[in-house]
């Protein structure tokens, strides 16, 4: 019964693991947490906007430590990337409105 039991488990641990969405390169994953945190700092009542601006660091921490960057270079990347966002944002470049849409499309489903 234990053996099923864990087997099962590992089957369905399998399973999740390989829903998972690959881990975007940095660069990518660097300019989804800049734009979505900047939509977000500039609609902060937006539940959505938040969650993906938490998706997306996640990512880019994520992608800087598989390429080696530090968490103080990420997280410094981030904050410079997101400052020049905002005012792109406020400004309705065309540009960066598109790629916060890209951005929102590839955060998975809850």
């Amino acid at each position: 019964m234990a053996l099923k039991r864990t087997l099962a488990l590992g089957a369905l641990s399998l399973g999740l693991i390989a829903a998972a969405p690959p881990l975007p390169p940095y660069g990518e994953a660097l300019a989804c947490a800049a734009v979505t945190q900047a939509a977000s700092k500039l609609a902060p009542d937006d539940r959505e906007a938040l969650d993906h601006a938490i998706y997306w660091s996640l990512a880019t921490m994520d992608a800087a430590r598989a390429e080696g960057i530090s968490s103080a270079q990420a997280e410094a990347d981030q904050k410079a990337r997101r400052e020049a966002y905002v005012g792109k944002l406020r400004d309705r470049d065309p540009r960066i409105n598109a790629l916060l849409g890209i951005c929102a499309m590839r955060v998975p489903a809850a």
